[in-house]
C-alpha cells in the first residue's frame, strides 16, 4: 500500500496573487478551490459579510485579514473580493452557510485590487491613485485634491462615492489591499503616523457611505513590538477595524480537505493502520480522527512550524506539498505508523542558502550539522541512529522556536516520542517501553558528543541543542571598540546619557537626538516647555514648533567648530578633563553593546556585559559630573559647581535634577522677561506642568461650578487673582479677568468677542500653540478666567452653536471637558446687568 492509495493529493505550490481574482475566470477558480474550515466560516458570516454589506444600518469597519505567508491569506481576500465583485460565484463557496450569508454581498461591489511593492509614495496617494484608475475605468471620473489642501480625506471619499452611485446606484466599492504590513515597516515614524491616521480614515469611512476596506497583514499590526513608537495612533486605528486571522487550526482544515483530501474509504483504511500504534503514543487514540484526517502530516508538524519565528516566509502548505509529493510512490510502513512530523522541516531549512543570512540561523545550522556527523559516524547504538537523527533535526527546529537561541528550551523525551512517533523495534508495544528507547538514544547523543552541543534541564526536563562554546569576549569587546571613532563614541556617551536621565527611546524629531523638556520656574509654580538636544547648536532648527528654551548636552569627543550666538533662551552643557579611563569605559561600553546588536547568537551575554558597563559609566557620572561639567549661558561659560552655589542648593541630587537645576537657574530671567504678567500659583507645592495643566484647569472651573473646593482649584484661582484672602470670587481685582471684560466693554451693544480677539496661534505645526494675545497665558487659564466672570455675572460664554455658559448655568461647566471649553465660539454681555 503506497501513500498514493490513501491519499487524493492535490499538490498547492502556485503563489496565488490578489490581482489573479482581477478577471471573472480566475476568481471563479479561487472560489471553488478554497476550503472553508468551520472556524473560518463563523469569521466570515458573523465578521467578514456583516462589515461589507450596505444594505442593513451597521456601525460598519474596516477589515484586515492576518496570515503568515503561505497560509491562504491573498486567496482569501481574493475569494472575498470575488464574490463582491461577480453575483454568480457565491453559490460556488465550499460552505452552505457562507453561500447563504454572501448573498448579502454577492455582485454587489464595484472592487479595485492593489499589492504595495518597493514604493516610497504615502499610502493616501498610493491608494487613492490607485481609486482614481478605478472610477476612470468604471466611467465616473474623480480627482482628489492634493494632501495639502484637505483638512481630511473622508469628504473626499465620500464625494468620490456618491458621483460614483449616480452613475452605480446599488453597488459600493471595494478598496482591496496586500502586502500592507511590509509596505509600513519602511516608513519613517512621520510618515508612518500620516498613514495610520489615513488607514483610520479609510475605516471610518466605511460607517459613512457603501466604501469598503479590505487589506492584509502577515501579522497583527496592533499587537507588534515594531510599531510600538505609534502605539496611540494605532489604537484609533484599531477602533475603526476589525481583524480576521488564519489560524493552525484554518491551515489544518486546508491540508486535511484539500491538500491532502481523502475518501471514507481512504480515511478508514488509514484509521485501522493507524490504530494499531495508539498503545505507543499519549492522546494518539484520543486524536485518531485528526491524525487520519491529515495524514501523512503529523498535527505536530502544524503546531510547530508555527513557532518557527525565523520562518516568516515559510510557505506552509507548499512546505506539505513538497513532502507528499516526495512519499506518494513509496509503501507505507506496515510496522510504524508512517507520518511526517517538524524534523522534516530541518532539511528544507538548511538547504535553503536565504535562512543562514536570519539572526541566529548559521550558528544552529552550524552546530547542529556537527552535532550529526558526529552522531553518523560514531554513534554506538546503530539500531537507535535513525531515531537519534531524528532528534538532532527536532532539536534543530525547536532552537528556532525561540528568539533566543541560547534558551534552555527545547523538548522532553515525553514529547520526542509522540510529537515525532518515534520508532523502533519492540518486544511489546509499551509506551513506557519506547520512552526508555528514546532516553537511552538521547543519553547516548550526549555521550557521543561529551555533552557538546545538546544539553538536559532539569529544571523542565527538556532537551535541547546548545549552541554555546567557549569564547572570550571582552577580547571582542575591546577589539570592537577600537574600532570606533569619535562620532560613534558620542553615539554610544548620548544612548547612556538618555538613560541615566530616564529619556524614552522615541526621540521628539526621527533621527535627531531631541526630545521635549520641561523645566520648573520656581517663582511662578509651573513648568516652562522646551527641548533637550544632544548635538549642537546648529541644530536647532530641527526642533518645531518654537518653545521656551533649548538645552543642550554637547558631544563629549566634539570633532567639529559651531558657533554660539549667545541667545538668553539656549544653555549649553558640555564635559570637560576627560582622562583615558573615561574614554577606555566609552570604548568598552560601545563594544558590548555594538556587539549585543550584531551577534545575534550571543545576544544575550554581550547585552549583559554592556549593562554592567553601562552601570560603570553612571556610577562614573554620579560621582565626577560636578568636577567635568561646565555650562555656556550667553556667552559666559563656567563650571556647573558655581552656578550650584549661586542655587543655594546642595549637589547631591540626580543626574536629571542636577541638569534641570542648572538650567532652570540661568533661564528664570529670561522667562521673567518674556513673560512678566504670568500668573503665580504659590499656594502649591509643585509646579504645574504642561501634562497636569488641563486637570489644574478642571479643579479650579469645579470650585467656581460648585463641585468641591481642592488645595489645587484654590491655588490656581488664586494665581489667576480671582479670590480674595477668604477665597471668595472676585474677578474684578484680577488684571486678566479685568482686560478681558474691557475688551468687551469697548465693543458697541450687541457685539461679542470672539475667540480669535483673545487667543492666538503663535506656532503651527503637527502640535499648535495657542496663547491669550495680553499675557500669553495658555487657553486653559484664559478659558478658567472667562468662567470666573461667568460665575459673577459679567458675560455669557458661548461653545458653539446654542451651547451658552451664564452665571445660572455655570454648573454645567464642571461636566464638560477641557478641550470643549478651551475651544469656545466668543463671550458677549448678558441680557441683564450683574447683580453686584
Amino acid at each position: 500500500m503506497r501513500y498514493r492509495d490513501l491519499v487524493q493529493f492535490e499538490p498547492i505550490e502556485t503563489v496565488i496573487q490578489l490581482r489573479d481574482a482581477n478577471q471573472e475566470d480566475a476568481a471563479r477558480r479561487l472560489v471553488q478551490t478554497y476550503v472553508i474550515s468551520d472556524r473560518m466560516a463563523d469569521q466570515l458570516i458573523n465578521v467578514v459579510i456583516p462589515q461589507l454589506q450596505f444594505l442593513s444600518p451597521h456601525d460598519n469597519k474596516g477589515l484586515l485579514i492576518v496570515g503568515n505567508y503561505g497560509t491562504g491569506k491573498s486567496h482569501l481576500m481574493a475569494v472575498v473580493s470575488g464574490v463582491a465583485e461577480y453575483a454568480d460565484l457565491a453559490p460556488l463557496l465550499n460552505h452552505t452557510l457562507v453561500q447563504e450569508a454572501a448573498e448579502s454581498i454577492a455582485g454587489r461591489f464595484k472592487v479595485t485590487r492593489a499589492e504595495i511593492g518597493g514604493v516610497t509614495g504615502s499610502l493616501r496617494d498610493i491608494l487613492l491613485r490607485e481609486l482614481e484608475i478605478a472610477l476612470e475605468e468604471w466611467e465616473t471620473p474623480f480627482t482628489f485634491p492634493p494632501a495639502d489642501q484637505v483638512t481630511n480625506n473622508k469628504d473626499a471619499i465620500i464625494a468620490a462615492v456618491a458621483a460614483f452611485q449616480e452613475r452605480y446606484p446599488d453597488h459600493g466599492i471595494l478598496l482591496v489591499v496586500d502586502e500592507l504590513l511590509d509596505y509600513l515597516r519602511t516608513r519613517e515614524e512621520r510618515q508612518l503616523i500620516l498613514d495610520l491616521g489615513f488607514l483610520r480614515e479609510l475605516g471610518e469611512v466605511a460607517a459613512l457611505t457603501p466604501f469598503r476596506f479590505l487589506g492584509g497583514l502577515q501579522e497583527t499590526l496592533f499587537d507588534s513590538p515594531r510599531f510600538a513608537f505609534v502605539a496611540e495612533q494605532l489604537r484609533r486605528v484599531r477602533d475603526r477595524f476589525e481583524q480576521v486571522r488564519i489560524s493552525r487550526e484554518d491551515i489544518a482544515y486546508v491540508v486535511s480537505h484539500r491538500l491532502l483530501h481523502k475518501s471514507d474509504e481512504q480515511l478508514a483504511r488509514i484509521t485501522e493502520h493507524l490504530r494499531a500504534f495508539t498503545p505507543l503514543y499519549n492522546r494518539m487514540a484520543e486524536r485518531l480522527d485528526e491524525f487520519a484526517q491529515l495524514f501523512p502530516i503529523h498535527p505536530a508538524y502544524i503546531e510547530t512550524f508555527e513557532r518557527v519565528y525565523v520562518a516568516e516566509k515559510r510557505e506552509v502548505l507548499k512546505t506539505f506539498s513538497l513532502a507528499m509529493r516526495a512519499l506518494l510512490d513509496q509503501e507505507v510502513p506496515a510496522d510504524q505508523p508512517g507520518l511526517v512530523s517538524y524534523d522534516h522541516y530541518w532539511d528544507v531549512l538548511r538547504e535553503n542558502p536565504s535562512m543562514r543570512g536570519l539572526p541566529g540561523v548559521a550558528e544552529v545550522i552550524e552546530k547542529s550539522n556537527v552535532l550529526e556527523g558526529r552522531i553518523q559516524n560514531v554513534y554506538t547504538r546503530p539500531h537507535l541512529l535513525p531515531i537519534a537523527l531524528r532528534i538532532i533535526h527536532a532539536l534543530s527546529v525547536h532552537r528556532l522556536t525561540t528568539s533566543d537561541i541560547y534558551a534552555p528550551l527545547g523538548a522532553t523525551p515525553e514529547e520526542l516520542r509522540d510529537d515525532l512517533c518515534l520508532h523502533v523495534s519492540l518486544p511489546e508495544a509499551s509506551a513506557e517501553f519506547l520512552l526508555d528507547q528514546v532516553q537511552v538514544a538521547l543519553r547516548e547523543i550526549m555521550r557521543t558528543v561529551s555533552g557538546q552541543y545538546i544539553s538536559w534541564n532539569d529544571a523542565n526536563g527538556q532537551y535541547y541543542l546548545d549552541v554555546k562554546k567557549d569564547i572570550d569576549f571582552d577580547a571582542k569587546i575591546s577589539e570592537r571598540g577600537d574600532f570606533f571613532d569619535d562620532v560613534d563614541l558620542n553615539r554610544y556617551f548620548f544612548d547612556s546619557l538618555r538613560q541615566a536621565l530616564n529619556l524614552s527611546d522615541t526621540t521628539y524629531v526621527t533621527n535627531y537626538r531631541i526630545w521635549f523638556y520641561e523645566l520648573p520656574w520656581a517663582e511662578r509654580k509651573v513648568t516652562r516647555p522646551g527641548y533637550l538636544f544632544f548635538g549642537t547648536p546648529d541644530e536647532r532648527s530641527t526642533a518645531q514648533p518654537p518653545r521656551d528654551f533649548y538645552v543642550y548636552m554637547l558631544p563629549p569627543f566634539l570633532n567639529r567648530e559651531w558657533r554660539d550666538e549667545e541667545r538668553s533662551d539656549e544653555v549649553i552643557f558640555q564635559l570637560t578633563g576627560l582622562d583615558q579611563a573615561f574614554t577606555d569605559l566609552m570604548r568598552a561600553y560601545a563594544g558590548a553593546r555594538a556587539m549585543a546588536t550584531e551577534a545575534a547568537s550571543y545576544r544575550d551575554v554581550y547585552t549583559e556585559k554592556a549593562d554592567a558597563y553601562l552601570s560603570k559609566l553612571l556610577r562614573w557620572l554620579r560621582e565626577h559630573l560636578t568636577e567635568h561639567l561646565q555650562v555656556t549661558y550667553q556667552g559666559v561659560t563656567e563650571p556647573v559647581v558655581a552656578v550650584l552655589t549661586r542655587t543655594r542648593s546642595s549637589a547631591s541630587q540626580t543626574i536629571e535634577d542636577l541638569l534641570r537645576l542648572v538650567a532652570a537657574h540661568l533661564l528664570a530671567p529670561d522667562f521673567e522677561e518674556r513673560y512678566p504678567d504670568y500668573p503665580a500659583f504659590q499656594r502649591l507645592t509643585q509646579p504645574i506642568s504642561e501634562q497636569a495643566r488641563p486637570t489644574s484647569a478642571m479643579e479650579a472651573i469645579r470650585f467656581l461650578a460648585g463641585r468641591g473646593r481642592t488645595n489645587l482649584g484654590v491655588g490656581v484661582l488664586e494665581g489667576l487673582e480671582l479670590v480674595d484672602a477668604e477665597t471668595t470670587v472676585r474677578p474684578y481685582q484680577s488684571r486678566y479677568a479685568r482686560c478681558y471684560l474691557n475688551l468687551l466693554q469697548k465693543k458697541t451693544e450687541g457685539q461679542v468677542v470672539n475667540r480669535g480677539e483673545l487667543i492666538e496661534q503663535v506656532s503651527g505645526g503637527l502640535q499648535p500653540i495657542e496663547k491669550d494675545i495680553f499675557f500669553h497665558l495658555e487657553p486653559e487659564w484664559a478659558v478658567v478666567v472667562l468662567l470666573a466672570l461667568v460665575y459673577n455675572g459679567d458675560i455669557v460664554l458661548n461653545l458653539g452653536g446654542r451651547v451658552e455658559l451664564d452665571a445660572g448655568a455655570i454648573e454645567r461647566a464642571a461636566t464638560m471637558s477641557i478641550a470643549d471649553l478651551i475651544d469656545f465660539r466668543f463671550y458677549k454681555q448678558p441680557r441683564t446687568l450683574p447683580l453686584n
